[in-house]
């Protein structure tokens, strides 16, 4: 399990309503730099098994948002200091995921117009890392609502290399920044920033939650889904404990669904867990494909009734036994 850290937050992942998926597809890209960085763990979409219905599960994994800077992690991107073609850009924005500012020039700029533009991102040693973007889109129905971005990142010698491991895999802009620990108080964790983004390759967890349809800066029923968007990722990752731990293994089918209809309930498999922001609220049937056992695994177990939404929990998730 790689977890990367750029601070500046992308989410996204392709699916419909109500989908099956399984956690493999996954491309790895190795780039050689001054930093020594090996960014990989991304993948493009959702794999739908034969006789399979994209409507109603996710594709799980480990990685939470695909990028693994040798060790280091990107640990959000500035909305500050962002100048294109060595022009400055005052005040950008994050407006759900399409990025924006003014022009020093004046005239605002957004979307695709962005294309060229460089940013800092902070690494976990302290130290920066310019990225640029490359292109810019809007994805597929049902996600056209969603802003996706090609992304590089600065090299020795004036080279770039794909900040999710190939040119083909998009990021996807999220606010506020993610804990990449794992194992560790506040693993996993995400914080509100005004100031900050992340950056969440296509294919791992922030993304693919956005792409769910748990799209942070929405509210559906007068919910305001970052919450949702929070104990997606967990969900994906098995992450049970909250504490940023993956219990899973990439390829593990699961079935998952809310009770707000945005993901539907697909199949009959056998109940996995209910979640929240904070990890499981309860455990019926654990994906425990790790060396070890969560070490939460006998309290939250011990709870009665596991698999509705009557004690608060905003997602379910199903698994198909091997």
């Amino acid at each position: 399990m790689r977890l990367g850290s750029v601070e500046v937050a992308l989410l996204s992942c392709l699916v419909l309503p109500g989908c099956l998926i399984d956690d493999m597809d996954v491309i790895d890209g190795d780039s050689d730099g001054d930093l020594g960085e090996e960014v990989g763990d991304a993948s493009l979409a959702v794999i739908s098994p034969n006789g399979m219905s994209l409507n109603g599960m996710s594709l799980n994994g480990m990685s939470l948002n695909g990028m693994s800077l040798n060790g280091m992690s990107l640990n959000g991107m500035s909305l500050n200091g962002m100048s294109l073609n060595g022009m400055s850009l005052n005040g950008m924005s994050l407006n759900g995921t399409l990025l924006g500012g003014t022009k020093s020039t004046g005239g605002t700029i957004s979307g695709a117009g962005l294309v060229g533009t460089k940013m800092n991102g902070t690494l976990s040693s302290g130290g920066t890392l310019v990225l640029r973007i490359d292109s810019a889109t809007t994805l597929a129905a049902p996600n056209t609502d969603v802003w996706a971005y090609g992304v590089s990142y600065a090299l020795s010698g004036g080279a770039w290399a794909p900040l999710c491991g190939s040119s083909s895999v998009l990021a996807v802009p999220v606010s506020g920044t993610f804990n990449y620990g794992s194992g560790v108080v506040g693993g996993g964790s995400w914080t509100a920033s005004a100031t900050a983004f992340t950056f969440g390759c296509r294919g791992t967890a922030i993304a693919k939650c956005v792409e769910f349809g748990y799209k942070p800066w929405k509210t559906v029923a007068g919910v305001l889904l970052r919450n949702h968007h929070v104990a997606c990722t967990r969900m994906i990752r098995a992450d049970y404990c909250g504490d940023g731990k993956s219990w899973t293994v990439d390829g593990t089918l699961i079935n998952l669904y809310d009770a707000l209809g945005i993901q539907l309930d697909a199949a009959a498999y056998k109940v996995d867990a209910e979640w929240l922001p904070t990890g499981a609220r309860c455990i019926d049937k654990l994906r425990d494909f790790q060396v070890g056992k969560p070490t939460c695994e006998a309290t939250k177990k011990s709870l009665p009734t596991c698999g509705t939404f009557a004690n608060g929990a905003l997602l379910v998730d199903e698994y198909k036994l091997h």
